[in-house]
């Protein structure tokens, strides 16, 4: 109870200092919080935003995650079961974890339509070492007098997994799943927006170009409600895990 207290606090804090600055400036630079209420419920109330924008950036976020998990997956077992897998795919993971998303989302946008399957694919690629070594480092947490002690008395494949296997690979992948969620929703906005593709990035782009500072700020808004209600959920679903 005291943290929420503390966090609305701090937040009724961010809307004064920003109530205050933007009276000594103009609307077209900074609205005010009021003006950007007004633009926000306006976006709620339009259909073509949630039809043309939102779903559409949710889909591709979406669908790059998902990929990643069935790419990352698989090598995160390979790596974990046999060490020159994990060696031959180390530059390959330092590769995609060193290079900043920007730069990985030009590159794709160079190389493919600048569409849809542009910002799938950036999104997963930059996901796809997060799933991997969640899943090689999971495994490797496995109690191995637990795993020794299932594999003598023969334990069933099925409440080994439930018991033993599951338990120790969410300890790293589901803080991975966590974050991964909400990067791939940051990176499709980044990718739609260098990319033109149409979605919450391109809106963002045209708000910008019309001067439409206080539907901007709405939309800002609105993504980050996406990335906090995105987050809130699977720390929800992480923390239920680990009292299980």
């Amino acid at each position: 109870m005291t943290r929420q207290l503390g966090f609305l606090a701090g937040l009724a804090a961010l809307v004064l200092l920003w109530s205050l600055a933007a009276r000594e400036t103009l609307p077209a630079v900074l609205p005010g919080p009021l003006a950007v209420l007004e633009a926000l419920c306006s976006l709620f109330a339009d259909t073509g935003f949630w039809r043309d924008a939102f779903l559409p950036s949710l889909a591709r976020a979406a669908a790059g995650l998902a990929l990643a998990l069935a790419a990352g997956v698989p090598l995160g077992l390979l790596a974990w079961r046999w060490g020159l897998v994990s060696a031959f795919l180390g530059p390959l993971r330092l590769l995609l974890m060193g290079i900043p998303a920007p730069i990985l989302a030009i590159l794709c946008i160079l190389w493919f339509d600048g569409g849809t399957v542009t910002v799938v694919l950036t999104v997963s690629v930059l996901l796809l070492p997060v799933f991997q070594i969640a899943v090689a480092e999971g495994m490797s947490a496995i109690d191995p007098e637990l795993a020794e002690m299932a594999r003598v008395f023969q334990v069933p494949l099925l409440p080994r997994l439930r018991q033993i296997i599951l338990p120790a690979v969410w300890t790293a992948f589901g803080p991975a799943l966590r974050v991964a969620t909400a990067n791939a929703l940051r990176v499709t906005l980044l990718t739609e927006l260098l990319s033109g593709a149409e979605g919450l990035g391109a809106a963002v782009q045209r708000a910008q170009s019309w001067l439409q500072t206080d539907r901007l700020f709405a939309l800002v808004v609105v993504i980050l409600l996406l990335i906090g209600l995105a987050e809130t959920l699977l720390s929800l679903l992480v923390n239920k895990r680990h009292q299980l």
